[in-house]
């Protein structure tokens, strides 16, 4: 028994101490008062259907390229977007060029909800980071983007 609580002791230092670990952490909080806030505001959304929201902003995708972009399968994906449709935050059309295709958009409804989380998101960042100064978190911002960006080409 000692043993074992020794083994489970090191393994829980090993990955306390890994990069992925923390990076997760810092996520986990951000993604708590995000919630938090979107509940306040009465915003009612998995977490999953989240990105299609703030994806879909920018542009009309298919369901495919929608999947792709979120390293999501395409059962995930078309889950979330029926979701989203039941709520008209979503609309689905057949594409004219290719009917194989569906091609997702926000509705009008889904365009109000993005800005409002968008704004939410913004306001919890903002809230999670105030315990960093201004430098700090400049430094910071631009190591991870560093990271983000050294990574993306793997």
């Amino acid at each position: 028994m000692e043993k074992e609580e020794k083994d489970f002791d090191a393994f829980k230092d090993g990955i306390s101490e890994s990069f992925f670990f923390q990076i997760h952490r810092i996520k986990r909080t951000i993604f708590r008062h995000t919630n938090a806030l979107m509940n306040e505001a009465g915003i009612n959304l998995q977490l999953e259907q989240l990105p299609l929201i703030m994806i879909l902003q920018r542009k009309n995708l298919s369901q495919r390229e929608l999947s792709d972009i979120t390293m999501r399968d395409k059962s995930s994906i078309l889950r979330s977007i029926n979701a989203l449709e039941k709520k008209a935050l979503l609309a689905v059309q057949k594409d004219k060029e290719d009917k194989r295709k569906n091609i997702v958009s926000l509705t009008d409804e889904g365009i109000d909800l993005a800005k409002k989380i968008r704004l939410l998101m913004k306001k919890a960042e903002d809230e999670v980071l105030a315990v960093f100064s201004a430098k700090e978190r400049a430094e910071a911002l631009e190591t991870i983007r560093g990271y983000a960006d050294k990574l993306d080409t793997l």
